[in-house]
């Protein structure tokens, strides 16, 4: 029997954001509505992020799923749109909406949503660390480390503070003694480079994390990923680093490389961690490559840009 056709979908996850809201669903529904969208609705559970659902849609006909959470919620609802004609709508509920602030998405409810009608719909890539489809970084060597520490600190603030508070001394002991490492880079399946350093990252937004901008001039659809690492940093150059990432700048370090490529090989002595998103992925060696136009994404028109907030419009 031929699958009934759907044209909008509208995944909520409703434990987004440092705030649930009860009336949440009614909220964007009004808004919607206020737009001329009509969307049937499901949300988030522990047991399904999104992904299924949204690729279920994509193979019902949809032409548009809108999500409406946090940077891991759009990640994975990404990842069941990727290699399909179904266009990606956020309406970002997140604490850190770094995916949005890459898209020049606005975090406002109603002026995102107004971008679903009045924006445009363009093609968008994505990364692939082995078999993971990313949006936004891949971290090999110390943050990768350190994500399960961060993890459990935000668990045990909602549940048990003790805990948290061991966490973060968990995460200060694994930075103290974390030690450079030997590293072979490969870019282009090219020349190797050797190098001895604390992390690399691998960025296809210039945004994650913690409102990290390790890569500002990164692009979501130029075909190319943004390789950032210091050469033979102290932990002091690594700090000065992040904390200048931060801000959104980049620090003006002699020995800070930066580099783009297509495919990006990674091999250490001994392995290391590596995250992609957040999410633990092992040790390397890992090859990451772009995704070129996996997805197609609601974004602004150029002419919108100027009415955004700067906050949502600086990093593009």
């Amino acid at each position: 029997m031929k699958k009934p056709e759907m044209d909008t979908l509208l995944i909520v996850n409703p434990t987004s954001g440092p705030a649930e809201n009860p009336h949440l669903i009614d909220d964007l529904t009004e808004l919607l509505q206020a737009q001329g969208i009509r969307a049937e609705i499901c949300t988030t559970t522990p047991d399904e992020d999104g992904e299924g659902l949204a690729a279920a849609a994509a193979a019902a006909g949809a032409k548009l799923v809108i999500v409406a959470g946090g940077d891991g919620t759009i990640e994975a609802i990404a990842r069941g749109l990727i290699h399909t004609q179904t266009a990606l709508g956020i309406i970002p509920l997140g604490t850190r909406n770094n995916i949005a602030a890459s898209l020049n998405i606005p975090t406002d409810m109603a002026e995102a949503i107004q971008i679903l009608t009045q924006g445009k719909r363009d093609r968008f890539d994505m990364g692939k660390a082995n078999n993971h489809y990313f949006m936004e970084v891949v971290g090999v060597g110390l943050e990768a480390s350190l994500f399960p520490c961060g993890d459990e600190v935000k668990e045990g603030i909602k549940k048990n503070y003790l805990a948290a508070l061991k966490s973060v001394f968990s995460g200060i002991k694994t930075f103290l003694q974390f030690r450079q490492h030997r590293l072979v880079l490969r870019f282009d399946g090219k020349r190797m480079r050797r190098l001895r350093t604390l992390q690399i990252n691998i960025c296809n937004s210039p945004r994650y994390g913690v409102e990290f901008a390790l890569a500002p001039h990164a692009k979501m659809n130029d075909g190319k990923l943004d390789i950032i690492y210091i050469d033979n940093p102290s932990k002091w150059d690594h700090l000065r680093h992040f904390v200048t990432a931060m801000r959104g700048e980049q620090l003006p370090h002699k020995r800070l490389r930066t580099y783009r490529a297509s495919t990006i090989e990674v091999r250490s002595y001994p392995p290391l961690e590596v995250h992609a998103d957040g999410e633990c992925l092992g040790t390397t060696p890992v090859v990451v490559e772009v995704v070129p136009q996996a997805l197609w994404i609601c974004v602004p028109e150029p002419e919108q840009l100027e009415s955004l907030p700067m906050k949502a419009a600086s990093l593009v």
